[in-house]
């Protein structure tokens, strides 16, 4: 019997950060999300507010909500490394009110 999978919605901010990736980056985050679809989020860190955030070795960070609304289960908000980290984590929290208001509404 399989997991159930959760429903990933990527925003188009989020789609914009990883064009810019390495193909290498792009396989480690594809790999990450493929997995958290099973429910398997490895090393997370709670930001905070419903914020969350996926962290790599080499600095890469994926900030995420874990807020089920409308049939998804994870919103997928946006990307940066360790060096950007705070205006990342303003960003992403920014885009988390956003995207949550408009699925509420």
């Amino acid at each position: 019997m399989s997991e159930p999978s959760l429903v990933l919605k990527k925003t188009p901010e989020f789609h914009d950060w990883y064009s810019e990736l390495s193909e290498t980056e792009r396989t480690r985050v594809d790999a990450r999300l493929d997995r958290a679809k099973q429910g398997h989020f490895g090393a997370s860190r709670d930001l905070g507010e419903g914020l969350l955030e996926f962290k790599w070795a080499n600095g890469m960070r994926i900030y995420y909500s874990r807020k089920r609304i409308q049939g998804i289960d994870v919103l997928v908000l946006w990307g940066g490394f360790k060096g950007t980290q705070k205006g990342d984590i303003r960003k992403a929290r920014r885009l988390k009110a956003e995207y949550e208001h408009d699925l509420e509404n």
